[in-house]
């Protein structure tokens, strides 16, 4: 196979030929960056009260379906742990307002059914991005598809004369992030014993990263050690 690097046909079977289809390759994989990714995780090292043994699940979330999901999903996971686990949305109404005497009304809910700690998480607005796609030039011609001869090997296609097609038209492109924080909290004291903040950048159907945020943020809870 013949590829052209910089006016210079170079085969692929040849020392550079594979040098140069691995730089590519590398080119390709760092432009794909996870939709999920962790910014920060505190964890409160001071923290010497024992463990936690039944937790509720709070997630505040606008849309019912989502925050159930949410729940569901850690819920599991601290099952999977040997510990007590409710979600919010069974022993909490919907429609609950949201001010100084529901909190504290909830607090004492919490405390009645003797729980000792809440993990709670919580969406926010997160940072958006415009990037500018250029327009690019369709050459056509001939040449050889990746993997030829069947022996798994790896080429590039070499595009070799032929006339050029109309221009693409550049665009741009808004990307938005959306901020996803998990906090764990001891109900005796009130206090925050860990925390995690994730960036997710928005594509597609939302529920379809439910489940690798949990795994994320569920693996981190169990590199802390804070559960037995």
């Amino acid at each position: 196979m013949v590829m052209i690097k910089g006016g210079t046909a170079v085969r692929a079977g040849t020392r550079a030929g594979k040098r140069l289809v691995a730089m590519m390759l590398l080119a390709v994989l760092a432009g794909c960056s996870p939709a999920l990714q962790m910014k920060l995780v505190w964890e409160d090292e001071g923290y010497h009260s024992g463990h936690p043994q039944k937790v509720l699940v709070m997630c505040d979330m606008t849309v019912p379906t989502m925050k159930r999901a949410f729940e569901s999903e850690f819920v599991k996971f601290l099952r999977s742990k040997g510990l007590q686990a409710v979600e919010s949305f069974r022993i909490v109404p919907e429609g609950v307002p949201n001010d100084d005497k529901a909190r504290e009304s909830m607090v004492a809910v919490i405390r009645e059914q003797g729980f000792d700690s809440v993990l709670f998480t919580q969406t926010r607005t997160g940072r958006s991005e415009t990037r500018d796609i250029p327009g690019m030039t369709i050459v056509s011609g001939f040449g050889s598809p990746y993997g030829y001869g069947g022996y798994g090997g790896v080429g590039v296609a070499a595009t070799i004369g032929g006339p050029s097609q109309p221009t693409t038209q550049g665009y741009s492109h808004e990307q938005n992030y959306l901020t996803i924080e998990t906090q764990l909290f001891d109900v005796r004291t009130e206090k925050r014993l860990w925390a995690s903040q994730a960036e997710l950048r928005l594509s597609g159907s939302p529920e379809k990263h439910i489940t690798p945020y949990v795994a994320m943020v569920t693996d981190k809870l169990a590199k802390a050690k804070l559960f037995k």
